[in-house]
């Protein structure tokens, strides 16, 4: 079996492999990164519809690229942001093949790298990203037994208001899934019950500015 070698392997061609890959290029560093399906596919297919992103166009983005014909203070949606990733790579050149998948990965024997199992062939790296993203597994609390009847379904799989049952819903979690998905509920007309965690939750805008700014003035 034919092995190939690189520099270094990137897995993932999400924002954070995309952009890990601009910086080794920036800096002529050799490299190659592999995407199991489509660049930004977790933006694509597993997102709710009406989706937007956390923060304003001006600083949820590459730094050195903006987005196109959006106004800088509002919030890319999903199809957006997957048009701007999708820019971002072609803009340089990107070494990424898509539908790839890593199905194992480990240290050599004698420590000089690691070597990937991929669906494309062995690749051998003396280095390894793991851009994969942190929230692999969806959680599902188990306190609502299966044979209750209560349609559970997680924020990944979530596409709009016409998927769930009529009767009141409950959304666990008050990050900014849970609170975009609850008001798109709301303004569906259904009754809604918003679980809410102790996490912070400062206002969007404080005296004219995003609280994204204020983050960045405070050095936060």
């Amino acid at each position: 079996m034919s092995v190939e070698n690189v520099e270094t392997l990137i897995v993932g061609g999400g924002q954070a492999g995309l952009a890990m890959s601009e910086h080794l290029g920036k800096r002529g560093l050799s490299h190659l990164v592999v995407e199991r399906h489509r660049i930004a596919e977790r933006w694509r297919t597993e997102r709710w519809d009406s989706l937007v992103a956390n923060g304003p166009a001006w600083h949820d983005r590459f730094p050195t690229q903006t987005f196109a014909d959006i106004d800088p203070d509002s919030f890319a949606t999903k199809d957006r942001i997957v048009a701007y990733m999708e820019a971002h790579a072609k803009k340089n050149n990107t070494p990424i093949r898509c539908g790839v998948e890593v199905t194992s990965l480990e240290r050599k024997a004698d420590g000089s790298g690691f070597r990937a199992d991929t669906t494309g062939g062995m690749i051998e790296a003396k280095n390894v990203v793991v851009a994969t993203g942190p929230f692999q597994k969806p959680l599902i609390p188990t306190v609502v037994p299966a044979e209750a009847g209560v349609m559970q379904i997680h924020s990944s799989a979530y596409r709009n208001p016409r998927q769930l049952p009529d009767g009141a819903v409950l959304v666990v979690g008050a990050g900014s899934s849970g609170a975009q998905i609850a008001d798109e509920l709301l303004r569906a007309g259904k009754t809604v019950f918003l679980s809410v965690g102790p996490h912070d939750r400062p206002p969007r805008a404080y005296r004219g500015k995003d609280f994204v700014w204020w983050l960045g003035a405070l050095g936060k």
